[in-house]
């Protein structure tokens, strides 16, 4: 691993933006100074360009083992890095689902041979794990991830007694995706009566409705509050959502016990873009309106919202691209350009590029209890996007780099481009391409 120095950097630290150099040395930041003489076997010149704390998705899935035809680990890595993503955190609905410790060792061999970037695996509820929820070592996962609502795989735990005793259960942190099934399926019964099998890819926000999110959210509080459990809530997309999460947003980041996520298609899509892109649009929980949207984003900026994540969710472009609404899988790929997403909700003046890169960075450390990561700091894991703020970007098809070669964002154009990403010392982008092999990225470890 060569020694890396950040030369005319422009860089944010923990204290905000400075003009100084970063030396990198084996895996961590060595040094931050103006001034550094130590020679090293690579300068990267940062003129113009912003150096930043790598981001940290802790919703993706890489899809594999099993769904191979979907994504794999090396492919979507590689995506994640070439998006400035340095670190990575899987669901376990794969096949089979990540519900033994078996599977999660496993998947780890998987990641440590293929992955660009930094990775971590959730271990996933299911109604016959619970003895290895209780025996799973808390430092190897990102957390217990629980289904509420049916989604890719099988993994929903809808019995609320089997509920309870799961967060009661839990080592560590409970993530959960919260939609209420019984009301899905009423709202996609109404919709067949009022359309038959033609329903129309706008009806998506209508079957899957604020109402679904928010009866499921408070069911999963309530299993908090009564198992004296920290619960974090994927993927909020609704108003309402932010509203009732607002009566948790106290005390530092790791300990609070209610917290909530969102993600990427919520923060940069509404209602108004399903006739567009259709199927390229469904992914579970819908993206609603732009009042939604905009509630999400204050919910960030008043910290009611502590992280970014994209639910990244490959699909074969076969399944998206159907007309009929039924057919079409739930699910869309993001992790490439979550910090373009980023970046251009600061040009827009919708947020401070400090409260996004921080959501997507030391927030989600600090909730998962990662260490020495998120933060551009002496003695952290050098974890390190740099961007061009001067070099607008449109997404073309050649430029996705995930297995599924199609994206929401195809043909959108963004206010910068990622040119380099390091991860764990480890250059990995350079000049937007990738320029080391797979397999040198580091496992996280977490402190619940």
């Amino acid at each position: 691993m060569s020694k890396i120095v950040l030369k005319n950097a422009t860089v944010m630290t923990d204290s905000g933006f400075k003009q100084t150099q970063v030396l990198i040395d084996g895996p961590y930041i060595a040094k931050i100074d103006p001034n550094i003489n130590d020679s090293a076997q690579v300068e990267i010149d940062c003129s113009g360009k912003l150096v930043l704390p790598g981001l940290i998705d802790a919703h993706v899935h890489f899809r594999q083992p099993g769904m191979e035809h979907k994504a794999t680990i090396k492919t979507e890595s590689a995506a994640a890095a070439l998006g400035g993503v340095t670190s990575f955190m899987d669901m376990p609905n794969t096949s089979p689902a990540t519900t033994t410790i078996e599977a999660l060792h496993n998947k780890q061999a998987l990641a440590s041979n293929d992955s660009y970037v930094n990775y971590g695996f959730y271990l996933g509820a299911s109604e016959h794990n619970l003895e290895e929820v209780k025996r799973v070592d808390p430092h190897e996962i990102a957390g217990i991830k629980i289904y509420m609502g049916s989604t890719t795989g099988n993994l929903l735990l809808d019995d609320d007694n089997a509920l309870f005793k799961m967060f009661e259960a839990a080592p560590t942190l409970v993530a959960t995706h919260c939609e209420d099934n019984g009301i899905i399926n009423a709202n996609t019964a109404l919709a067949k009566e009022m359309y038959g099998d033609k329903i129309p890819f706008e009806m998506h926000h209508i079957i899957r409705n604020r109402d679904c999110c928010v009866k499921s959210s408070l069911l999963a509080i309530e299993a908090a509050k009564a198992t004296n459990k920290r619960l974090h809530i994927m993927h909020l997309s609704s108003q309402e959502e932010v509203e009732l999460l607002s009566q948790y947003a106290q005390g530092d980041i790791h300990n609070r016990q209610i917290s909530a996520e969102v993600c990427i298609p919520h923060l940069f899509f509404n209602d108004t873009d399903y006739p567009r892109l259709k199927g390229f649009l469904k992914c579970n929980p819908a993206v609603k309106f732009e009042r939604d949207r905009r509630a999400l984003i204050q919910g960030l900026r008043k910290g009611i919202i502590t992280t970014i994540g994209t639910d990244h969710a490959p699909h074969e472009l076969a399944v998206k691209q159907s007309e009929n609404y039924l057919n079409v899988a739930s699910g869309l790929p993001s992790v490439q350009f979550s910090l373009n997403v980023i970046f251009e909700l600061f040009k827009r003046k919708e947020l401070s590029l400090e409260e996004g890169i921080k959501a997507a960075t030391i927030n989600v450390a600090e909730r998962f209890g990662i260490e020495k990561r998120g933060l551009i700091k002496e003695g952290y894991f050098a974890d390190i996007a740099i961007i061009d703020p001067r070099e607008r970007y449109t997404v073309h098809q050649d430029d996705i780099a995930s297995l599924c070669k199609w994206s929401p964002m195809l043909n959108q154009s963004f206010s910068c481009k990622v040119t380099h990403t390091i991860a764990s010392g480890n250059l990995v982008v350079a000049d937007s391409k990738l320029c080391s092999d797979s397999g040198n990225a580091m496992a996280l470890r977490f402190n619940p």
